[in-house]
C-alpha cells in the first residue's frame, strides 16, 4: 500500500502517536522505579545461579513527575483511539485493514501539517505504558516490538526470551 493512500490527518495522528510514545518511554526510563517512596530490597537467589537483584531505597516520584507521566499516558491513549477509529478504516475490506494499519505505522511520508510543524509539539511524543510496572522493565510488555528487536535499551533489565516467560 502506498503512503499516499492515507489521509493527511490519519498520517499526522499516527506520527504524533509515535512521537508521544517515544517521549513517554524516555520519561519512564528516567523516573524512579517506585511511584511511592520505597525501602530498598534484595531479591532471592535464582534457581540456576547465585545472582540476586538489588534495588536501592527510593524517594518515589514527585507530583510533577506523576502528572507528566499521566498526561503522556492519556495522550498516547487518545491518539491511539484517534488512529484506530478513523473513518478511513471503514472504507477497507476486513482483510485489508491489518495490512493497511501496518503500512501506516511504517509510512515514511508525513502529512503537510506535520512537515510544517503544525499539529502538535514534536517534543510531546510518547512511549508505551511501562511507567507503573515497578522495577522490572523490558521483556514482554511496555515497549514496542520494533524497539526491542532493534536492541533499544528498554529499562534496567534485559528482555526475557520467550522460553523464559
Amino acid at each position: 500500500m502506498a503512503d499516499d493512500d492515507f489521509p493527511d490527518e490519519l498520517r499526522d495522528a499516527q506520527l504524533r502517536l509515535h512521537q508521544t510514545r517515544s517521549v513517554h518511554r524516555a520519561l519512564c526510563r528516567e523516573l524512579p522505579w517506585p511511584v511511592e517512596p520505597a525501602q530498598g530490597w534484595t531479591g532471592e537467589e535464582g534457581h540456576h545461579s547465585g545472582y540476586r537483584r538489588e534495588f536501592p531505597a527510593s524517594p518515589g516520584r514527585t507530583e510533577a513527575q506523576r502528572a507528566e507521566e499521566a498526561r503522556l499516558r492519556e495522550l498516547v491513549l487518545t491518539l491511539s483511539i484517534e488512529v484506530s477509529t478513523h473513518p478511513y478504516w471503514t472504507g477497507l475490506d476486513r482483510p485489508e485493514v491489518v495490512n493497511a494499519r501496518m503500512a501506516l505505522k511504517h509510512a515514511e511520508r508525513v502529512g503537510a501539517a506535520s512537515a510544517a510543524g503544525a499539529g502538535g509539539d514534536a517534543s510531546v511524543g510518547g512511549v508505551g505504558g511501562d511507567c507503573g510496572r515497578g522495577p522490572v522493565r523490558g521483556g514482554s510488555g511496555g515497549g514496542d516490538a520494533a524497539s526491542d528487536a532493534a536492541g533499544e535499551d528498554t529499562g534496567d533489565v534485559p528482555p526475557m526470551s520467550s522460553a523464559a516467560a
